[in-house]
């Protein structure tokens, strides 16, 4: 009995309160959890420097979509540096709802991140007959 209730009373790791953060699609997030000087990169697009920056590429981002979940499948962690690899759950506008792979590298300094490299394949996001079988 006490080893279900320990298990009901998961904390949260630091990239789980991340995550939950950025999928509430609150621009603040980045005040409050990025550097001054942190970068985001996104697939093959140029890094975007700085709080402003970041700040700019996620609001964008966030109005493409209706809603967002991430659910970690694993976590692999080195010092300051995490390999995060997740599916991420959109809904889009429409009401559509596509989940994806996705794997970012995250790097922090503190409590804040300082680097963020998402690597997802976008395609169906736009196009989700390109997940039927």
């Amino acid at each position: 009995m006490a080893a279900d209730a320990a298990q009901q009373q998961h904390e949260e790791t630091y990239w789980e309160r991340l995550y939950g953060a950025i999928d509430g699609c609150d621009a603040t997030v980045v005040d409050r959890l990025f550097t001054d000087d942190a970068t985001l990169q996104f697939n093959y697009h140029p890094p975007v420097i700085g709080r402003d920056a970041v700040r700019g590429a996620m609001e964008h981002f966030w109005s493409t979509v209706a809603a967002m979940r991430h659910t970690f499948r694993n976590v692999i962690e080195q010092g300051d540096r995490a390999v995060i690899e997740a599916t991420c759950t959109y809904t889009r506008h429409d009401g559509v709802v596509v989940a994806l792979p996705v794997a970012t590298v995250c790097e922090r300094r503190g409590d804040r991140v300082s680097a963020q490299r998402i690597y997802i394949d976008m395609a169906p996001l736009e196009s989700p007959e390109l997940l039927e079988h």
